[in-house]
């Protein structure tokens, strides 16, 4: 009998740090405009055959105008990452914790979930793309929440 999926020859396992960029900008119903978003990602995968599970943090700034006066300035996430590869194409979801803080002294605790796509140039450089969405509530112990959307590209080295 034929196998039903051939298992990976790229290993994906390993540690990786890298720098992403993008845009980014308000869910509708929120008062939030749009603009750049960018910083330094890093994390660990492991691969089980064509199964890649691992863990990714990044520190981003930003520059989102929330309302007059005040911006969106600093996005912290730290997420859990699954998907399948197609030897050097890997797709994924990912979803964790977030906080966010802004140029008014504003913070809050959210969470970030999205997906995307990875792709090996070599044995150690993996480009891609993801979308995330990021939902800060309780903004300083208040009612107020705030969504993102964001588009961004990666640059990634794996060790």
């Amino acid at each position: 009998p034929e196998r039903f999926a051939e298992a990976s020859s790229f290993d994906w396992s390993g540690a990786k740090i890298g720098l992403h960029g993008g845009y980014a900008w308000g869910s509708p119903g929120v008062v939030a405009s749009e603009g750049a978003f960018g910083g330094i990602h890093g994390g660990y995968d492991w691969s089980f055959g064509n199964t890649v599970a691992g863990v990714e943090g990044s520190a981003s700034v930003a520059d989102i105008e929330l309302d007059p006066g005040n911006r969106l300035e600093t996005v912290i996430d730290l997420r859990a990452r699954l998907g399948y590869s197609f030897d050097r194409v890997l797709v994924y979801g990912t979803a964790g914790g977030a906080y966010g803080s802004t140029s008014a002294g504003v913070d809050g605790r959210g969470v970030a979930a999205g997906a995307g796509v990875d792709f090996s140039a070599g044995e150690n450089a993996i480009f891609g793309m993801q979308y995330l969405k990021y939902r800060f509530e309780n903004l300083n112990n208040t009612d107020a929440s705030l969504e993102i959307d964001l588009i961004e590209g990666k640059l990634t080295y794996k060790f």
